[in-house]
């Protein structure tokens, strides 16, 4: 998977810290990350995963793989339920 296609899941990230009142210099050191590397992987693009799963950790969220067919976007939908 390119770098640029995580770039997606760290505006998702932010987003969920906006809405529970964090701003990202508090997002990152809850992440136990300095202010300018969040910056740094905001503008440069550059996501590492594991990293991606601390910030994500400290929203309440996680990441998870789901499969890319499309019996599960239609159960997703509830299409089929």
């Amino acid at each position: 998977m390119p770098l640029s296609s995580l770039a997606p899941l760290l505006d998702e990230i932010l987003r969920a810290a906006k809405a529970q009142g964090l701003d990202q210099k508090s997002l990152a050191a809850r992440a136990g990350l300095s202010a300018p590397t969040l910056s740094r992987m905001k503008s440069q693009d550059d996501v590492a995963l594991s990293t991606l799963v601390r910030l994500a950790a400290v929203v309440g969220l996680r990441l998870a793989l789901v499969a890319a067919d499309d019996f599960v976007a239609e159960v997703e939908r509830g299409e089929l339920f």
